[in-house]
């Protein structure tokens, strides 16, 4: 593995991106606290964090999606939302917040099933973004763009369940001499 973004830059891209989306909404003119909506398990670290250094009163609530191969059986967009969020949206501002976008087709799923609910805004709240993100599902708010095709491990991100528990991110593309 190799080490591509250590702890320390992590907390301040994720302070500064917390503080952007609290001026963000402060200036919506929108009167009711907006709600952060996790994507599970993936975002759970960066998740913690951003709301811990949000300065307004937000609502949180989960979500969790399981993507699996469409076959004539399942959903045709192949995603499966196994935790639905339970907390009234009318009339608030969402922020859906995610490890990445890869494929986009679990966030066109959460998006579809929030949007029924009436919500007054919906943002896109990502920790990466890869150098060609989608343009269709564009993330307002990013802490590192432009990260690559690389496969992170670290800081929520997982090796199948394993090391979302390292405080770095991490590419496991390259195996480093150490």
């Amino acid at each position: 593995m190799k080490l591509l973004i250590p702890e320390y830059k992590i907390e301040r891209r994720v302070r500064a991106l917390a503080h952007r989306i609290s001026e963000d909404h402060k200036t919506s003119g929108n009167p009711h606290p907006p709600v952060m909506v996790c994507v599970l398990n993936g975002a759970f670290m960066f998740f913690t964090d951003l709301i811990k250094d949000m300065g307004i009163d937000v609502e949180i609530d989960f979500i969790r999606a399981k993507s699996y191969a469409s076959n004539g059986l399942t959903h045709a967009s192949g995603v499966e939302i196994t935790k639905d969020i339970e907390v009234g949206v009318a009339g608030k501002r969402l922020y859906i917040v995610d490890d990445m976008i890869d494929t986009g087709a679990t966030m066109v799923e959460i998006i579809s099933r929030l949007e029924d609910r009436s919500p007054a805004d919906i943002q896109i709240v990502t920790l990466v973004d890869r150098k060609d993100s989608r343009d269709d599902l564009p993330a307002k708010h990013t802490a590192f763009p432009n990260m690559g095709d690389d496969w992170f491990v670290g800081y929520g991100f997982d090796d199948n369940g394993l090391k979302r528990n390292y405080r770095n991110i991490y590419s496991a593309n390259v195996v480093d001499s150490k």
